[in-house]
């Protein structure tokens, strides 16, 4: 043994020099030689691969139906269809399939139903020859096409090679305007691994063929991932596969079931001005300024009486929910009350009237347990829909083929859709993972919102804490309305004033204008903290958050003209002018506030003679103000008055106590506007009687013939006299 390892020794320097006598291949020749191997692999495989052409039944507008799965491009790794643009009506997507028989092809899995097909093709050469689905292979993501007759010129792969010998992945695929493209790569080893399974998986490129170091054939790769341990595809003749009809049997009775446990959802609206009289139908919304009047949803039915509602509504608009209730499955209505929402996502909670789940109503559960277990489940993507006040919901097959971090640092499975109210279901009907929103900074005006992923874990949390945003909830009167402020009125900033307030370099660093402070009320939390008129506001943030909110003012509609406005204005256009000749208290930095919501703990930044400051407050609720003020309608005058508010006092610079009330709204052709009373005018006192409030005001004017109004016009005063027939004084 010592005897030959020292012959070993020996030799050693004799087999290095043979070795250095070996010549090293440059990548030039390494990219030849791999060229030259996929133009032989391509004319070898040509016969065996075939293109497959899916034509879609449209819906109304054109598109094609809602959840169904795009194909993954092996050439260029995109999940994408190839679409020609000649045909984009028909929709007709070509996708590469693998001739496995004389009459048989496999091509990808696209989560297709076969109620959406209105036309499936395979493409050889320049024939086209019908085909149908008859097999579904889950595990592979493939499926098993037959034709109407044997494929000529084809020929049927032939899986000869060794899974150990070096396989390679190997791709041929032609597009929609003939081109030929192949590919070859390695096999991928690089894993992720999951700790609440203790298993690895790892990518892998679909509609490619496994083949040796010898270019023969292992099996064929559907699939985007694979186990590490089991990374080397089985032939498909060791594959598991179950009918195509018993899995559209299968989709379909889920659909019947979940048409039991989604239900329509009728919800009112009562608000001051509706956009529309018509009936709003929603499935999920991302813009809830669009929900006014009569709104058609749905909910789910959940256990102990819970309905969910996926549906974007802002505060405001819930402040103003004022009847809702469900359609059951055989029809009848039946009276939803409302529980509370989870603003953060979107989401708000109803329950049946008395309590209970109705009979006919089978609650759905959500899928508990970590999500990383969920690997390789069978899953469903639902889309429902409401149309016409009735429930549609389609489902398209998933496999769960990995996790994505999502808003709040869950784990959501990378199949789980974010459009608000779409699901993702397990076999079983439990929801995996629901679509949602997320909101920068809790209650919100017109909040920001993106789209997320809400797991079925962190749903049934939701739930069971009940832990609901107190700004979202049904309120009637002035309450409906409840705004957020510091207690400052600010205008927009110019280049000329940030040169002034030496702003401009702060102003620059973070990438806002500024807003400029005009007033500030006393005992509010900014004169607490020693905002001043004059200083400018930069940003906010949350006291928990690190992220910043711009405190930006927008130009006012109303200039410096409103006197002309008054003057040559008809009374019919003040119906169509939004703005007010004061600062509107929910606009401006407000609806920043009001976003983070009422009793918020944050930090304001602003600049005081050329100093940057930054101090801690808590967000109050604004005080009764214009558009939440009192008001009564006098019919005979035509005309609709308000109490006086905090922000119209400051504008018009009268005292707290001074006496008035606004006029808001005014009726073409009524006494009030003959007479040449506008909109935004003060009524001050009544037949020399002065007017402390709006109900006062409406006594004061009753049955009254001979009226004799004092009318304040911005800092200008004039008497308006009115005369009424004894038959318009008594109505």
């Amino acid at each position: 043994m010592k005897k030959a390892i020292m012959m070993l020794a020996a030799l050693a320097p004799f087999a290095a020099i043979v070795a250095a006598d070996k010549p090293e291949k440059s990548p030039e020749e390494e990219s030849a030689e791999k060229a030259a191997r996929v133009r032989a692999m391509a004319a070898e495989y040509a016969p065996c691969t075939v293109n497959v052409r899916f034509r879609m039944k449209t819906l109304q507008d054109g598109s094609p139906p809602d959840a169904w799965m795009k194909y993954r491009c092996p050439a260029c790794g995109n999940n994408s269809l190839h679409v020609s643009k000649d045909n984009e009506k028909e929709l007709p997507c070509l996708v590469a399939g693998f001739v496995v028989a004389n009459n048989r092809v496999l091509v990808q899995d696209l989560a297709l139903r076969g109620e959406w097909l209105d036309g499936l093709e395979v493409v050889c050469g320049t024939n086209a020859t019908p085909a149908r689905p008859v097999t579904c292979y889950p595990d592979e993501n493939a499926v098993l096409l037959e034709t109407e007759r044997p494929l000529a010129g084809a020929r049927p792969l032939a899986f000869t090679g060794d899974a150990t010998n070096e396989p390679s992945l190997f791709h041929l695929v032609t597009d929609v305007d003939g081109r030929v493209k192949a590919g070859l790569r390695k096999v991928n080893r690089d894993f992720t691994h999951y700790p609440a399974t203790g298993e690895s998986w790892c990518g892998t490129a679909p509609n490619t063929i496994v083949v040796d170091a010898s270019n023969r054939a292992v099996s064929v790769q559907m699939r985007l991932d694979r186990k590490l341990d089991d990374i080397l595809p089985k032939p498909p003749s060791a594959w598991r596969g179950e009918p195509f009809a018993e899995r559209e049997a299968r989709i379909a009775a889920l659909e019947k079931r979940l048409l039991t446990s989604v239900l329509p959802v009728y919800l009112h609206i009562d608000e001051e001005k509706k956009s529309s009289s018509s009936r709003m139908f929603f499935s999920s919304s991302d813009d809830d300024s669009k929900a006014t009047g009569d709104v058609d949803t749905f909910g789910i039915a959940l256990s102990d009486g819970d309905v969910l509602v996926p549906l974007n509504l802002n505060s405001g608009k819930i402040a103003a929910l004022d009847k809702m209730e469900a359609t059951l499955p055989d029809g009848k209505k039946a009276p939803l009350e409302f529980v509370g929402a989870f603003a953060e996502y979107g989401l708000f909670l109803l329950r049946f009237a008395d309590g209970k789940t109705p009979d006919g109503v089978e609650p759905v559960r959500f899928a508990a347990g970590e999500t990383e277990k969920l690997m390789r489940q069978t899953a469903y993507l639902a889309k429902p829909k409401n149309r016409n006040g009735k429930v549609q919901v389609s489902l398209a097959p998933r496999k769960i083929t990995g996790f994505k971090r999502v808003h709040g640092d869950a784990i959501a499975p990378n199949e789980a859709p974010e459009t608000n109210g779409n699901l993702l279901l397990l076999a079983s009907g439990e929801i995996a993972a629901m679509g949602g929103n997320t909101r920068t900074a809790g209650a919100s005006w017109d909040s920001w919102r993106s789209r997320t992923v809400i797991p079925g874990s962190r749903l049934a949390r939701l739930v069971e804490a009940r832990d609901f945003d107190p700004e979202f909830s049904v309120r009637k009167g002035k309450d409906r309305i409840r705004i957020a402020w510091i207690g400052v009125e600010t205008q927009a900033m110019t280049k000329e004033l940030a040169r002034e307030k030496k702003v401009l370099g702060y102003l620059s660093q973070d990438g806002g204008r500024g807003s400029l402070v005009g007033k500030v009320y006393t005992n509010t939390p900014a004169a607490r903290v020693g905002i001043k008129e004059g200083d400018v506001l930069l940003w906010v943030r949350r006291k928990s958050s690190e992220r910043r909110e711009k405190l930006d003012t927008r130009d006012r509609d109303f200039g410096m003209d409103i006197e002309n406005l008054f003057e040559h204005l008809p009374v019919s256009a003040f119906d169509r002018i939004s703005a007010t000749p004061w600062p509107q208290v929910e606009e401006g930095v407000n609806e920043v506030f009001t976003r983070m919501g009422i009793g918020t703990k944050v930090v304001v930044a602003w600049v005081s003679n050329g100093e940057k400051r930054e101090e801690e407050l808590v967000l109050e609720q604004a005080p009764v103000h214009y558009r939440t003020a009192r008001r009564i309608r006098n019919r005979t005058l035509g005309l609709v008055a308000a109490d006086l508010t905090f922000e119209v006092r400051a504008f018009l610079k009268l005292a707290n106590d001074a006496p008035g009330v606004v006029i808001s709204k005014m009726q073409p052709g009524s006494p009030s506007a003959v007479a040449g009373l506008r909109p935004f005018e003060v009524i001050t006192s009544v037949n020399g009687e002065l007017v402390p409030s709006v109900i006062r005001f409406s006594e004061m004017i009753k049955e009254k013939k001979d009226l004799t109004f004092s009318v304040r016009r911005l800092d200008a005063t004039r008497i308006v006299r009115i005369q009424l027939k004894a038959d318009q004084a008594k109505q």
